[in-house]
């Protein structure tokens, strides 16, 4: 059986049309999407950057400079779900040359930007209005100028501009809560760090530039900080490090650190600790609780006392401290894959055969350990009792300070103070093996050449002068009250001084004595003792002791030993300016303390004085630079004076300076340029001589007017001149 064959069904024309109406719609709005436009001021950015770029040579440019509505097509070009604003920018290895147009800063939604290893230079474009941003690489190109400010980006987790030209310091990452990773090394950062308490998530710290200057800022807030690097720079001070858990390596080698090592206490994670090559002083901290530790460098420096235990730092693979001034001998290596490097130090071997033995295995080389160590000595005071010579340790008699064992290095000289109990005074023919001199109440110990000790014995102060009585006393100068010192039956008027004053007159025929004895720097006594010594290595200090009258200031000179200068003066209220060191008014005997390190050499010179040959009362301008080394030293001033005249000049960036002088005579006259130092930044002074032939003003007249003088002069003519026509008129 057969059907009919049944014609689809025809749609009524009305219905036909309305579906066509919504194909071409959909269609319509389809079409619309994809080629949505970003915004002008992005569009423009992107064009900016391919111009200045040379993007037609680009490794990859597929679809560049497309129709608007093309922008999120372009290769390295993401955009957001609605196609209507740029969020990442990648470009990384992509051959771009030339410079980044500052309108690249008008991708407010950007969150990704990857220019790195390219060829582009110039200043790195404004970041302020890339308020979305979370990374940025523009390493391996050559930028130029300050890093902008990173303030206001506070979803930043990543900065990275490392192997460029960049000068200036390291912006300041307060605010950056997210911030993990800040890299600029291979600049040529030349400001200081920037303050980091912000940064709370920072992990990474990375600023191995050339010239960054001082003190390394506070960590302690740091708590995610994994690496801290800072290698190469002219950065003076270490803040405190303890406390930083997950710290793992810290690496802040070749710059100029001063002062002493932090303690490291807290750092349980901590695998690599490099502060090789600076001026660090002072002992080695304590290196327990650090089981993680594999690599410690402290060689170089000026480091003293002795090496701490190393027990419990079984993984520790290299310990190198040579070309210190270490001493003693050191303690039993950790482990036996340790390698060392222990000399040059005043190091010495052990008396422990094994020990000495373990390092021979420790240590490279063929020789013992020790090659190469100028040995130490043991300096030991013991304070004694006058009678029995038994120690005393409770200070009832006396204190010695230092009061621990000394290890010195061979040659070495060290400063003992012995300060007697009330009513007791030093007794100067002590026992002592060490070689040495007194000096009122201060013996130096040394040159050293053996182990050694001092027995320092204080006894206790007789009455005062009696009448009828006579003693050795007479005529001495004393540091404690003088006793048995007038005589009877022979007439005399004697009189002596020192830290204790007297006055005696017999009257003869076996009459007594009048007798009085006053100390000094009590009413109406002569004066208090001070005390001059130095802490450590370095310079001398003089006088080593001086009486002053009671509320007067001493003075004291410091002599810097070659390539040292004076850096503190501590104790008397002393202050210090150049070499010279001044205490406050001294009302009780006391102890001023010098400290000398080791500072970099400048050197000042004349760049140029014109005119050369001036008269007298002319305008001189002079310009002058100091270096350290080959490098400009900005940021200083230079005194200039000679001939009677004198000016100031400020040095700038590029370490030169100018200012103007008047000769007031004529003749020869020598200029000198004085550069004081920076006791801050460890800067030797240094100075320039330049001689100068002054001509007489032509006529006898001894000065030539400023512009300011004449001006003054002409306002005071037009003022007499108007005066005078108001007088004229009727």
């Amino acid at each position: 059986m057969t059907f009919p064959a049944t014609a689809a069904p025809v749609p009524h024309p009305r219905r036909w049309r309305a579906g066509a109406l919504a194909l071409a719609l959909a269609a319509a709005l389809g079409s619309s999407a994809a080629w949505a436009a970003i915004l002008p001021t992005e569009r423009a950015a992107l064009t900016d950057l391919y111009s200045s770029a040379d993007g037609a040579h680009w490794r990859n440019n597929a679809n560049w400079m497309g129709a608007a509505g093309t922008e999120c097509t372009w290769a390295g070009v993401t955009c957001d779900a609605a196609q209507s604003h740029v969020t990442a920018l990648r470009l990384n290895f992509n051959s771009l040359k030339g410079s980044v147009p500052a309108t690249l800063g008008n991708l407010t939604a950007l969150t990704a930007l990857n220019l790195r290893q390219n060829e582009l230079s110039g200043p790195i474009p404004p970041l302020a209005a890339m308020k979305e941003l979370v990374s940025l690489d523009l390493g391996g190109n050559t930028f130029s100028g300050a890093i902008p400010s990173l303030a206001g980006l506070g979803k930043l987790e990543t900065f990275e501009v490392q192997g460029g030209e960049l000068t200036g310091g390291t912006p300041a990452l307060t605010g950056l809560a997210k911030l993990r990773v800040f890299n600029v090394s291979g600049n040529r950062l030349d400001g200081q760090i920037a303050p980091l308490a912000g940064a709370s998530a920072l992990e990474e710290f990375n600023a191995n530039t050339k010239q960054l200057t001082g003190a390394i800022p506070d960590l302690s807030a740091l708590a995610a900080l994994r690496l801290f690097t800072a290698t190469n720079n002219r950065l003076t001070s270490i803040t405190a490090l303890a406390g930083l858990a997950n710290l793992d390596s810290f690496i802040v080698s070749s710059n100029q650190l001063g002062g002493a090592i932090p303690p490291l206490t807290g750092l349980a994670r901590l695998r690599s600790f490099h502060v090789e090559y600076n001026q660090l002083s002072g002992p080695l901290p304590a290196l327990t609780g650090l089981a993680n530790l594999e690599n410690f460098y402290v060689h170089d420096n000026q480091l003293t006392g002795q090496i701490p235990s190393l027990d419990g730092l079984a993984k520790l693979r290299f310990l190198h401290v040579q070309n210190n001034q270490l001493v003693g001998s050191p303690p039993m290596p950790p482990n036996s894959t340790l390698s060392a490097v222990m000399c040059k130090n005043p190091l010495r071997n052990s008396p422990d055969p094994a020990v000495n033995q373990a390092w021979d295995e420790a240590v490279t080389g063929s020789g013992p350990w020790a090659d190469g160590c100028t040995g130490s000595w043991d300096v030991t005071p013991t304070v004694r009792d006058a009678r029995t010579g038994d120690p005393i340790t409770d200070g009832s008699t006396g204190t010695v300070s230092p009061g621990t064992v000394q290890i010195l290095p061979a040659g070495a000289t060290v400063q003992f103070i012995l300060t007697p109990a009330p009513g007791y005074h030093l007794f100067t023919t002590f026992s002592r093996t060490c070689p040495g001199t007194l000096s009122g109440n201060v013996f130096t110990a040394g040159p050293l050449t053996a182990n050694c000790a001092i027995d320092p014995v204080f006894i206790k102060d007789a009455a005062g002068p009696q009448d009828g009585m006579c003693g050795s006393d007479d005529g001495q100068v004393l540091s404690a009250p003088p006793s048995n010192l007038c005589s009877a039956g022979t007439p005399s008027v004697l009189s002596g001084s020192g830290p204790w004053s007297w006055s005696c007159a017999g009257t003869g025929a076996g009459a007594t004595a009048q007798c009085s004895a006053q100390k000094a720097g009590g009413q109406g006594g002569q004066g208090w003792l001070v005390t001059a010594v130095v802490n450590g290595p370095g310079g001398t200090a003089a006088p080593a002791t001086q009486t002053v009258a009671s509320g007067a200031r001493a003075s004291i000179t410091a002599t810097p030993q070659p390539s040292y200068m004076l850096v503190g003066a501590s104790g008397c209220g002393a202050t210090f300016s150049g070499n010279a060191v001044t205490t406050a008014a001294v009302t009780a005997a006391c102890t001023v303390e010098l400290s000398f390190a080791v500072a970099e050499a400048t050197a000042t010179r004349f760049l140029s004085v014109l005119p050369a040959a001036p008269r007298v009362g002319e305008d001189v301008a002079l310009r002058v630079a100091v270096e350290v080394g080959d490098t400009p030293l900005a940021s200083a001033s230079v005194a200039i004076s000679g001939g009677g005249a004198a000016c100031t000049a400020q040095l700038d960036a590029a370490g030169t300076g100018q200012c103007t002088l008047r000769f007031p005579a004529a003749g020869q006259h020598t200029l000198t340029a004085l550069y004081a130092g920076d006791v801050a930044r460890r800067y030797l002074p240094s100075s320039a001589t330049h001689a100068v032939s002054v001509a007489a003003a032509p006529g006898g007249v001894q000065s030539i007017p400023t512009l300011a003088e004449w001006s003054l002069a002409l306002l005071a003519a037009l003022t007499g001149l108007m005066a005078a026509r108001h007088l004229r008129r009727p």
